[in-house]
């Protein structure tokens, strides 16, 4: 399954070397699926992720017999930005003799410069959905993406927003931001008591912390580091950066001879536990840092 580009938009299959931009701007991705039935044009699915110059955009698509999934970024320049895109793509082909769907895979590149504010325009599924048995095409649509940029001063944070008009599509817009520090708010809990929080700030792959709690008149001593997780093992999934915002927690008892615990999570203050020798347990989540 081939991904299509509006013909006025190159395709290359080399990336051009961004050139250097001041960080101190947030850029944008708008989205809009349309779609398109007889002669009539309709919006089924709109969304915009904005963040600090790094950011990416994670994009799913998903409608009868297909789905699309690709990552985007921008190499910017002073009056143009480059959009690149990979793409994976999925397409049911027809069934086996045992009436068991058949699907087939493919993954493609592609590339174009836009002056900032302009919109591509990408057929996913090719133009009118061709290429597929009829009963098995899907609806006619595209993916407009418009890239643009606002100044702004210090540190941003991503944001997402994504709207559903027509439930038959599955629809979906990340932000794909390594962090360089995460806020790690941690707890100390046995039985149904739980120590004061600590919040401390640590950076991925550097030196740690060490972190005491109180809990029952008892003073307990932790050393925490944040490690990046294992790389996946699917090539799809690390093209796509899936595991880009998960960070890794490790904790190894002050002076002991334990192994080291490790627990593994999202930047999406969810609480994570980890089962420490004795019977405690300790309750963490990860969050990015305070803008500042």
């Amino acid at each position: 399954m081939r991904p299509w580009w509006r013909s006025s938009l190159s395709a290359a299959a080399v990336l051009a070397a961004a050139a250097s931009q001041a960080p101190n701007y947030r850029v944008s991705y708008r989205l809009r699926v349309v779609g398109r039935t007889g002669g009539d044009t309709a919006v089924l699915a709109s969304g915009i992720v904005a963040g600090p110059p790094e950011t990416k955009l994670r994009l799913s698509l998903r409608v009868r017999g297909a789905e699309l999934h690709g990552l985007f970024e921008t190499l910017p320049e002073p009056d143009t930005v480059g959009l690149a895109a990979l793409l994976f793509g999925r397409r049911q082909a027809g069934r086996s003799r045992r009436e068991l769907p058949v699907w087939e895979e493919d993954s493609y590149r592609r590339w174009i410069r836009l002056p900032w504010g302009g919109t591509a325009r990408l057929y996913p599924f090719g133009p009118a959905g061709r290429g597929a048995p009829a009963s098995a095409a899907p609806r006619p649509l595209w993916v407009e993406i418009t890239v643009d940029r606002e100044f702004a001063a210090g540190e941003t944070r991503a944001s997402e927003e994504v709207t559903i008009a027509d439930s038959a599509v599955g629809f979906d817009a990340q932000a794909v931001i390594p962090p360089r520090r995460v806020t790690v708010r941690m707890s100390l809990v046995r039985a149904d008591t739980a120590s004061s929080p600590r919040a401390v700030d640590l950076v991925p792959e550097a030196s740690g912390r060490r972190v005491s709690f109180v809990l029952g008149g008892e003073a307990s001593e932790f050393d925490v580091t944040l490690e990046r997780p294992e790389p996946p093992r699917s090539g799809r999934d690390s093209a796509l950066a899936v595991d880009a915002d998960v960070v890794c927690l490790r904790v190894v008892v002050s002076g002991g001879s334990g192994h080291a615990q490790v627990r593994c999570g999202r930047l999406n203050n969810v609480a994570h536990r980890l089962a420490l020798v004795g019977g405690d347990t300790l309750v963490a989540t990860f969050a990015w840092p305070v803008v500042r």
